[in-house]
């Protein structure tokens, strides 16, 4: 988990460096809507990847606020996932013929991930020491 984490953070921070150096490798799409929509996330995503690489360093010190950490990361990213996820439901943006796989694995991956945190979270407890019984 704790690598997961880590690796969510990279992939965030690779992510908006790509969007903002050359858009037309992570963009699934080049319409002004989609563009302003997925403006709209860069502030929401550093929070995501800095709580991540937080919940990360928790989980590896084995800290006591590693459930606090889980717990929030698992919930942001899953709201900004089902966001996501409408928009490109509304918009079509699963069947474009560019980007629309690209996008579907992210969804994917980005719910795969919150839940999975999430399901980890309420053992943490006990693995982090907090619980001795």
């Amino acid at each position: 988990m704790t690598g997961l984490l880590a690796l969510a953070s990279i992939l965030l921070v690779t992510y908006w460096t790509l969007w903002f150096s050359d858009r037309g490798l992570v963009a699934s799409d080049h319409t002004s809507e989609y563009i302003n929509f997925e403006q709209s996330f860069p502030l929401a995503d550093t929070y995501l990847a800095a709580v991540a690489l937080l919940a990360a360093i928790q989980l590896w010190r084995r800290r006591q606020i590693t459930i606090i950490w889980l717990a929030v990361i698992g919930g942001a990213s899953m709201y900004l996932c089902a966001m996501d996820v409408l928009y490109d439901l509304q918009h079509g943006i699963y069947s474009k013929p560019t980007g629309g796989d690209t996008e579907f694995a992210i969804n994917l991956a980005t719910a795969a991930l919150s839940i999975g945190v999430l399901r980890v979270c309420p053992r943490t407890r006990w693995w982090a020491g907090v619980m001795t019984t």
